[in-house]
């Protein structure tokens, strides 16, 4: 499966955001979402899931299983900036990759290229880190998705690591998001145990299962974060398009 290993590309971005007067007060909280979209292939799903709440208005978009036309629809329609960079090629020949969108400028990205790649089906992983200007203060999220358990526990850790060394000293505050793929047992409790011992919270903490399958509900997604304090949570379970069901996470922001 063709791969994209180089680190600076392909890089897409745009900016939908609407011009505001710039004497707006800086929020008093600020709402991350992570969503893997299932090969982008529900998008007007996704426009109306986040378009109502609880996911209406979220500040930063963490997404996953994506390809550029669909993040750049996405943006559109929703007013919001964005950064995208495909990590592989899927099955159905369309690029597979992650995103981060935003209401706030993103003043800074750049891709993450993860260890460990499938051994059956060669494809690649990523993270993507971007940074968004939150009334002058900078806020930093990174997009996940892991691989499959296919290349084992450790390996799997081995990316979250990588991600979470890859990010270090970049933002006072930083939310690593997305699809960590811990669907067998004992993973999520290693996976949140390594962010910790990194000094990173389970912010997502609680909100159950987050992907319907032939097996049962499996907790594969996550937000953890650093320098800010998670106040509400929850996962969207209305049909959204995907196998994956949205999380959201709404932090308490400094003024």
């Amino acid at each position: 499966m063709p791969s994209y290993p180089d680190e600076a590309g392909p890089r897409y971005g745009g900016d939908y955001r609407p011009v505001v007067p710039t004497a707006v007060e800086p929020p008093s909280s600020v709402t991350v979402v992570t969503y893997n979209l299932a090969f982008a292939e529900q998008v007007t799903d996704a426009i109306a899931s986040l378009s109502t709440p609880p996911l209406a208005n979220a500040d930063v978009i963490a997404m996953q299983e994506m390809d550029a036309p669909s993040v750049e629809r996405i943006a559109r329609e929703l007013g919001l900036s964005y950064v995208y960079y495909p990590a592989s090629v899927a099955k159905d020949g369309d690029d597979f990759g992650n995103a981060v969108l935003s209401r706030w400028p993103i003043t800074a990205d750049r891709k993450i290229n993860l260890p460990h790649d499938d051994p059956y089906h060669q494809q690649h992983r990523i993270g993507v880190a971007a940074t968004v200007d939150i009334r002058g203060t900078p806020f930093q999220v990174v997009s996940v998705h892991g691989a499959t358990p296919i290349v084992g526990l450790g390996a799997r850790l081995d990316q979250a690591e990588t991600v979470i060394h890859s990010v270090e000293g970049e933002a006072p505050s930083q939310v690593i998001a997305g699809d960590f793929n811990t669907s067998d047992p004992g993973s999520l409790t290693q996976t949140v145990k390594l962010f910790s011992k990194w000094g990173f919270q389970w912010a997502s903490e609680g909100v159950g299962d987050t992907v319907d399958s032939v097996i049962g509900g499996l907790p594969l997604d996550s937000v953890f974060v650093r320098g800010l304090t998670p106040v509400e949570r929850g996962v969207d379970r209305r049909p959204s398009g995907s196998d994956h069901q949205p999380v959201w996470v709404r932090f308490g922001w400094p003024r």
